[in-house]
């Protein structure tokens, strides 16, 4: 072999050797691209907190007394109701805000949420579920639900804000600026509507599957917003 071939062959042979460490080089970048991708988060890997539904009551007005009272019997429902009608009002309120944080708990875990019922001070990250009971007024005004008040509508307004804490703390309403004392109803309010919010109608004594059916809407309604924005909530 002449010196001119050998050197022909030489290159040849670094040639190959630059090739094959190029090739592992792609492969590797590609693996830690894989890697980095399979490192992002997830709709179940963003930790949720609840905190409990806000729902405010008044004592019982005295009932005045009637002679022979004609007794109407209620029908029966087809589910258990959440509390008992011959409840306090605050022991009704109570009953209806722990079910709720009970349920959704459960209904989220089930779907494979790290879900926390909050108590204290909320972490710096992760998203946080918080929500209010109102009714609307005469003037189709929203105010603040007051069990036991006697307003005469026969459902609450549940609203339902999802919040980011890892971005600056926001309210989930505020009182508006125009208040109207009432004896039925609490301060009108003002819905904060730049954070993803949702309004369910619930009956004011719910049958425990109509609780089930609204905490099945929020966790599908979260399952939506991470599945599309998980790692804006994991930081």
């Amino acid at each position: 072999m002449s010196f001119l071939t050998a050197q022909h062959a030489n290159l040849l042979s670094l040639a190959r050797t630059a090739g094959f460490f190029a090739v592992l080089a792609l492969l590797g970048a590609a693996q830690g691209f894989a890697q980095s991708k399979t490192s992002d988060a997830t709709p179940q890997s963003v930790p949720v907190y609840l905190t409990d539904f806000e729902l405010f009551s008044v004592p019982l007005a005295p009932k005045t007394k009637i002679v022979s009272p004609v007794v109407v019997e209620k029908p029966k429902s087809p589910a258990p109701l959440v509390y008992q009608d011959d409840d306090q009002p605050s022991a009704q309120a109570r009953r209806l805000i722990d079910f709720f944080a009970m349920t959704l708990l459960q209904t989220l875990t089930k779907k494979g949420f790290n879900a926390t019922r909050a108590a204290g001070q909320a972490p710096a990250s992760g998203v946080q579920i918080r929500g209010v009971f109102a009714e609307p007024d005469a003037m189709n005004r929203i105010r603040r639900a007051l069990l036991g008040s006697g307003a005469p509508n026969a459902r609450f307004l549940l609203y339902v804000g999802l919040f980011n804490l890892g971005k600056q703390e926001q309210p989930l309403y505020m009182p508006a600026p125009v208040q109207q004392a009432s004896n039925e109803y609490g301060p009108v309010i003002t819905l904060n509507t730049y954070v993803p919010l949702a309004k369910y109608e619930v009956d004011k004594n719910p049958t425990e599957d109509d609780v089930q059916k609204i905490c099945n809407q929020i966790a599908a309604s979260l399952t939506t917003l991470l599945a599309s924005n998980s790692n804006a909530f994991s930081h």
